[in-house]
């Protein structure tokens, strides 16, 4: 109830609340629309939201809208919830803590955030953690090629041992 209905909100409400009467044919209906929403501005934007809401609003009430038939609705809940408040207050606020922290709770809560740091400055050091599965992944992968050119190497060196033999015996 505290919350004021800002130009925008009354907008918007007054398009809503307009809708909700698909009978109406007003001679200029933006004048009309803006008058709504003037009016509607200048009460709190709960009121007015309960006000446009075709559940339990204006609009489940009154078979035909009119600026005095609004106004006179508007009140009608103003008044309402101000008589709801008067006579039923909000408990008081909880006090706010009078102790602080205490102070072995302050030296964990340090220590701890010294540990973070250092944990975070030792990963830092050692490099960035993609990098390094690249490197190693790339080493790997070369390791690999390597191991496969020799098996490939070792499969075929009988055979071209039999092929150059063979050339020259062919010589001589």
């Amino acid at each position: 109830m505290s919350q004021a209905t800002g130009p925008a909100d009354a907008a918007r409400a007054a398009k809503r609340l307009v809708g909700s009467y698909a009978h109406m044919k007003p001679g200029d209906p933006v004048i009309f629309m803006e008058n709504i929403a003037a009016v509607l501005s200048t009460y709190p934007l709960d009121v007015v939201r309960e006000c446009v809401d075709p559940r339990y609003g204006i609009a489940r009430r009154l078979k035909f809208l009119s600026i005095q038939e609004l106004v006179e609705w508007l009140d009608a809940k103003l008044e309402y919830y101000r008589l709801v408040a008067a006579t039923n207050p909000h408990p008081p606020a909880l006090p706010a803590p009078t102790r602080g922290p205490d102070a072995e709770m302050a030296k964990r809560v340090q220590g701890m955030l010294r540990d973070l740091a250092a944990r975070i400055r030792t990963r830092a050091a050692r490099g960035d953690v993609i990098a390094r599965r690249r490197r190693v992944a790339q080493y790997l992968g070369e390791r690999q090629l390597r191991r496969d050119r020799a098996r490939a190497l070792a499969e075929i060196q009988p055979a071209l041992e039999q092929d150059t033999a063979g050339a020259t015996e062919g010589l001589g």
